[in-house]
């Protein structure tokens, strides 16, 4: 696709069967790709300085899209047969090629020609590639890109190489779907063979159906015999009422979409005024014989409508149909969305293209391609990514306890040792750094033991990934861990494993910096029934101070036993446990929150090491992405 809308250059795509899954940010031009992929789209150039690089550039007004469909050759057959287009043409091979010499083609006899017929459309599946193109007030206008398109061999060429005019053999169609030669023959340069006369016809943009993210204006249509559903979906009305008399169809059809929606007890269709019929919705049980009560589909939820073509499609569909779907997460609740992908998955012989930026509906459809779309320097541009890599990793990220939609949308990523930290530290960065995440994420890792273990490699080379090519997933700036008791060889291991990533706290973990005699005790002052009177902060400083004493709270081999050696999350949950005698547990995040509170409040130099360590990490990104914003900012003044 070249010069439509926010597309300046044409990127290679390739769709397969099942689910596609095309991501992006807003305004990225994901509806622009799939209008595209919808064979339906207007003239509309694309702008941006690199087009009209001065205000009195005249553009380039035609807007392109070269598309290939891939389909078994006798379902390219059948649609032959029900196009009525009568003659098709085929090119002929040249005599030379191998090609000939195998299936016998010599001359222009009827002979030959059905014997390239009969080799051609052997083949378990062809492949149909032409060029849609369209200028401003005028219809798409289809063309071949090479000669034959579908690839099997080089075409005879009266002018020699390089000639532009090829030698054309004509043929029917029986009613029996048998092809036979006509005995004619034309030899010019027009490029109309058998795809493309099937593309003006039309035949291939009726089994791609595009479902956009705005209302459907389709509860009213109508009367009529059709059973196919128009790509716009605009008779919907008449299709439905034809569907109705099969009976058991249209109650599976009923079955399904309540299953999806089940505020929605069934659809019907009823006569209006002659010749219009109208969708009705019954929020209400059928049996009720309460067809008064039934709500017309036009007054009823944005998304039934979308979901109700959709269904018709694949459940009436005797062959594959391409169905794109724009953004379902906006006309769908995420419980419904994930349903609707659920059953589609069911029909895997249909090709879905789905552009969604939810993680719910990218988890659920298990695609087979994922096409992103960015938006760089006025114009958009798509990469297809590995969708066996995306899983592997989305996989080994389940492993240690991460999900896609935790981190999904995000610019990148800051990981911590677990939900405490990730919590707290977002308190630390928004209420004393007062710095902008600009799109910065914080996400715990709920495996950190792993860290520890022989598997140290394994889980950070799963994280470092992020990092080394284009995924779902963003990028990694740092993962900030506990020292625990690891040595210093152990953390320099860490340290190279990651890229120099990992960053630890100056105390063995966070617990450590909540040690804090008034802070625990205005926290546990506010618990309940903690226990029968106040708790002084000095009994709490005494209880401190004696743990900090005790060498089975430090790390084994320590030189010195002080606030950077303890375990202060074990000295915590002996103090909650020993001060309410054991009616109360230290819960790590709960309470290591309320103690970050307090004393961002009241003492915020307890936190101080922590405070630098995260301005350290994060005010490199928060610079960068302002000094981007003016560099962006002037160099769009100065066009």
């Amino acid at each position: 696709m070249g010069n439509y809308k926010s597309f300046h250059r044409p990127h290679a795509l390739d769709f397969t069967r099942a689910f596609n899954i095309v991501s992006g940010q807003n305004n990225a031009g994901k509806t622009a790709l799939l209008e595209a992929l919808g064979l339906n789209f207007e003239a509309k150039a694309h702008r941006s300085t690199r087009t009209l690089p001065a205000r009195d550039t005249i553009p380039d007004l035609l807007s392109w899209a070269e598309v290939s469909f891939t389909l078994p050759a006798n379902e390219l057959k059948e649609f032959m047969r029900a196009s009525g287009l009568g003659a098709f043409r085929i090119a002929k091979p040249s005599l030379d090629s191998e090609f000939a010499r195998n299936i016998g083609f010599r001359d222009d006899s009827t002979d030959s020609v059905n014997r390239l017929l009969e080799a051609v459309f052997s083949a378990d599946y062809l492949t149909v590639t032409f060029r849609a193109q369209v200028r401003p007030q005028q219809p798409v206008a289809w063309t071949v890109l090479e000669c034959p398109s579908y690839g099997l061999y080089p075409a005879l060429r009266p002018g020699g190489p390089g000639s532009a005019t090829y030698s054309w053999a004509t043929f029917v169609v029986d009613h029996d779907g048998q092809l036979r030669a006509t005995g004619n023959s034309v030899t010019d340069n027009s490029p109309i063979d058998f795809g493309v006369a099937l593309a003006h016809a039309g035949i291939f943009q009726r089994h791609v159906y595009r479902f956009s993210a705005e209302r459907m204006n389709v509860g009213q249509g109508s009367h009529g015999v059709g059973t196919q559903l128009l790509p716009n979906a605009g008779n919907l009305p008449e299709v439905l009422n034809q569907l109705q008399h099969n009976t058991s169809r249209f109650a599976e059809l009923n079955r399904t979409l309540s299953g999806i929606l089940p505020q929605v007890k069934q659809v019907s269709v009823r006569a209006t005024k002659p010749g219009q019929v109208e969708i009705v919705v019954w929020p209400h049980d059928p049996d009720s014989q309460r067809e008064d009560l039934a709500v017309p589909l036009s007054e009823s939820g944005t998304g039934i409508g979308q979901v109700l073509a959709i269904l018709y499609v694949v459940m009436t569909s005797n062959r594959p149909q391409v169905i794109i779907i724009d953004e379902p997460q906006s006309f769908l609740h995420p419980g419904a969305a994930r349903k609707l992908v659920e059953f589609l998955s069911l029909n895997q012989q249909h090709q879905f293209i789905m552009a969604t930026h939810s993680p719910t509906i990218i988890a659920a459809a298990d695609p087979r391609t994922i096409t992103l779309v960015r938006y760089e320097d006025g114009q958009s541009v798509v990469e297809q990514l590995d969708a066996k890599k995306e899983k592997g990793i989305q996989a080994a990220l389940a492993e240690v306890g991460v999900r896609l939609s935790d981190s999904f949308g995000a610019d990148n990523i800051l990981w911590v040792e677990g939900r405490t930290e990730e919590k707290c530290y977002r308190l630390i960065i928004e209420k004393l750094l007062k710095l902008p995440l600009k799109g910065t994420e914080i996400l715990g890792i709920r495996r950190t033991g792993d860290l520890e273990s022989k598997d140290a490699k394994k889980v950070l080379e799963i994280y470092r990934s992020l990092t080394e090519s284009a995924s779902l997933l963003p990028p990694a700036i740092a993962f900030v861990l506990d020292q625990e008791c690891r040595g210093e060889n152990a953390k320099r291991e860490l340290r190279n494993l990651s890229n120099e990533l990992v960053r630890f706290l100056p105390r063995r973990m966070y617990e450590n910096y909540l040690l804090n005699a008034e802070a625990v005790a205005a926290v546990v002052g506010s618990i309940p029934d903690f226990a029968p009177e106040v708790i002084n902060p000095d009994r709490i400083r005494e209880a401190i101070e004696a743990k900090l004493r005790d060498r089975a709270f430090h790390c084994s081999g320590a030189a010195s036993l002080n606030l950077n050696t303890v375990d202060g999350a074990h000295v915590l949950g002996e103090i909650f446990s020993r001060f309410s005698e054991t009616r109360v547990s230290y819960q790590k995040v709960a309470h290591g929150i309320a103690l970050t509170e307090w004393l961002i409040e009241h003492r915020p130099e307890d936190l101080a090491d922590v405070r630098a360590l995260l301005e350290e990490i994060l005010g490199g990104i928060v610079v960068d992405a302002e000094e981007a914003r003016r560099t962006e900012a002037g160099r769009q003044a100065t066009a």
